[in-house]
């Protein structure tokens, strides 16, 4: 919400304030400031929105606030995994632009995280098919086709769920999301690459088996990626590192195709490494950061896990075959 002092501010003082404020951003290229500036902009153009202005300009202030919750909200969900904060944000980014889909896809994977039972897939799918009607650009469909395909499934409506996998596949004419797909076309029962735990009839309660498995990887048996209540924890040899879910969902990627990922297929895989202007080329900037932060808790060079195979212009990465690892999604 806008401050006291930014009400008292009068309308050219805050088109100037919006002018340093966009000069900001033109200066600053440290992504990890970028939260603050988006803040920032959204108080700017909430008080901006409240003063007098003409149509074209009150529409374009609507506009970027829309974008800013937007960004906002995703970048909660991405990088801090403050999903409630990131829901609350796009909620208010689908309100304010509700013509456009892209809020209602960020909140479909977002329901998937946060709910629970027949409330998640109902959820997802609902907000699915509200991206999928106001329109976001093809990768985003191949993937929220999935999540819908998947929803359907969950639900129990299999042939709207083979309709909406074979619309993504139709959209994704270079095979570029093969593995996203495989993962939300996986039957309830087929066996993952993960340990997710099914307690129900089990003799050891959930913490029981969360000591076991954290005793075996100090004592080397294993790499062990931790997804608890407090966030993502890699365990190995003594030594712990928290992981936000940018860093976390790499790993995932690594654990699950053991043959390794090029650069292309790990940008066109992952939901949650989006920033505002992402490239394919970040995606090396992203694993040398995941390298140096397992260097840094584990004690370990993280080119060891994270290996680079293939010869140059046809590079792949992989996590070492040489060293198991399990994760525990309790």
């Amino acid at each position: 919400m806008p401050t006291n002092n930014d009400k008292r501010i009068s309308l050219i003082d805050l088109e100037e304030k919006q002018d340093q404020w966009i000069m900001k951003d033109e200066a600053e290229e440290d992504e990890d400031f970028r939260q603050e500036w988006v803040k920032e902009g959204i108080d700017i153009h909430q008080a901006l929105v409240q003063e007098k202005l003409s149509d074209p300009d009150k529409e374009r202030y609507y506009r970027i606030l829309a974008s800013l919750y937007l960004e906002f909200g995703r970048s909660e969900k991405m990088i801090n995994a403050n999903n409630r904060n990131a829901f609350s944000y796009l909620m208010k980014a689908a309100r304010v632009s509700p013509e456009k889909g892209d809020a209602f896809y960020h909140l479909a994977f977002l329901a998937e995280k946060m709910s629970t039972g027949n409330e998640k897939w109902e959820s997802a799918a609902f907000y699915s098919k509200e991206a999928i009607e106001r329109g976001v650009d093809t990768e985003k469909q191949i993937k929220v086709w999935c999540l819908l395909g998947k929803a359907y499934s969950e639900l129990g409506l299999t042939k709207d769920a083979a309709n909406c996998f074979n619309n993504s596949k139709k959209l994704d004419e270079e095979d570029d999301f093969i593995p996203f797909r495989t993962k939300y076309t996986k039957e309830k029962d087929e066996k993952s690459t993960f340990i997710r735990l099914n307690l129900s009839g089990g003799k050891m309660n959930k913490g029981t088996i969360r000591n076991r498995m954290i005793e075996e990887s100090n004592l080397g048996k294993y790499v062990l990626l931790d997804n608890g209540r407090r966030g993502y924890t890699l365990h190995w040899k003594e030594s712990s590192i928290d992981l936000n879910v940018r860093s976390a969902e790499l790993l995932k990627l690594f654990f699950e195709y053991k043959t390794g990922l090029s650069r292309d297929e790990i940008f066109h895989n992952t939901t949650g490494l989006g920033s505002r202007s992402r490239q394919p080329g970040a995606v090396k900037t992203e694993i040398a950061r995941l390298r140096s932060i397992i260097k840094g808790g584990l004690g370990v060079n993280g080119k060891c896990l994270i290996q680079t195979v293939g010869e140059r212009g046809n590079q792949k990465y992989m996590w070492n075959p040489h060293i198991e690892h399990r994760m525990l999604d309790l």
